[in-house]
């Protein structure tokens, strides 16, 4: 899956500094829907959300951030952002993060899909 309306890194000319997963979305859901899936998936993976607010207002206005974290005080975390003016969800994982962040990122993928799928 694609989107052009966001550079690679080719196109930014910068070194990539984390990878983005995108989740499909179903047309319907709606952003209360979105919500409620994504605190089921975290539940699930063994996460929960330590912060909610927005991603660069002018980049991506009318934008939803959450961070995810495993435990209280741990280092690291899972970035995940919802821009519905292009009905788009991603999480955001940076490079220099622990490696339980890689570790968790697939079971909280699959959780994601499950959920938004249900």
């Amino acid at each position: 899956m694609t989107y052009p309306d966001i550079p690679t890194e080719r196109e930014s000319g910068l070194a990539k500094k984390s990878d983005d997963h995108y989740v499909e979305l179903p047309d319907e859901l709606t952003r209360e829907q979105l919500q409620e899936a994504i605190e089921r998936a975290s539940k699930s993976a063994g996460l929960y959300i330590s912060h909610i607010g927005s991603y660069s207002r002018k980049k991506y206005p009318n934008s939803v951030h959450w961070h995810f974290k495993r435990d209280p005080g741990e280092p690291g975390l899972i970035d995940a952002n919802f821009w519905d003016v292009k009905h788009l969800f991603w999480l955001m994982v940076r490079h220099r993060e622990p490696a339980w962040v890689h570790e968790a990122v697939p079971g909280f993928l699959k959780a994601l899909r499950y959920e938004v799928s249900r």
